[in-house]
């Protein structure tokens, strides 16, 4: 029974490091998208249409990405 727990543990940790991982990489995306957007000259407006529509974003946390990175 033992045994069978800490296989379980593992398989929720190794769970757990994939959706950070993944969790990181959009992100990331998300930062490189806004840089080139403003790189670009594009309005604050349109980027954040973009951003919302290509990252399936809400409008809060689209607003949260360009106050801390744009």
């Amino acid at each position: 029974m033992c045994r069978a727990f800490e296989e379980w543990q593992e398989e929720c940790i190794q769970k757990g490091v994939q959706q950070g991982i993944q969790t990181g990489i959009t992100q990331g995306e998300i930062i490189g998208t806004l840089k080139t957007y403003k790189k670009c000259s594009f309005s604050k407006d349109e980027t954040l249409k973009n951003i919302i529509t290509d990252f399936s974003l809400s409008e809060e946390d689209a607003r949260n990405y360009m106050e801390k990175y744009w």
